[in-house]
């Protein structure tokens, strides 16, 4: 997993789970349409989340995190919690 706005992307995922693409374009307005189609390809491929699509129309799809995603939450929650910690001296 890399590139930037990743670990922000798995936050979101671990916060509520599940999410369809708008509610993750809401919860993160600076990510432009390409780079959260980007990560949410990257994070399918590497098994963090997966695709469910229902059938209807229209076709909706739901990303959900999955237990290799739950997995990272104590990487992101340290990161989180150090960048916190730096935020004044990091400016």
């Amino acid at each position: 997993m890399a590139g930037r706005w990743t670990p922000l992307v798995v936050r979101e995922f671990l916060r509520c789970g599940q999410a369809t693409y708008s509610e993750l374009s809401a919860a993160l307005p600076a990510l432009s349409d390409k780079v959260l189609s980007d990560r949410l390809a990257q994070l399918t491929g590497a098994g963090v989340i997966e695709r469910r699509r229902t059938p209807g129309w229209p076709p909706r799809v739901r990303y959900v995190l999955t237990s290799q995603g739950r997995a990272l939450e104590p990487v992101v929650r340290s990161m989180w919690e150090w960048g916190t910690a730096r935020r004044d001296v990091l400016g």
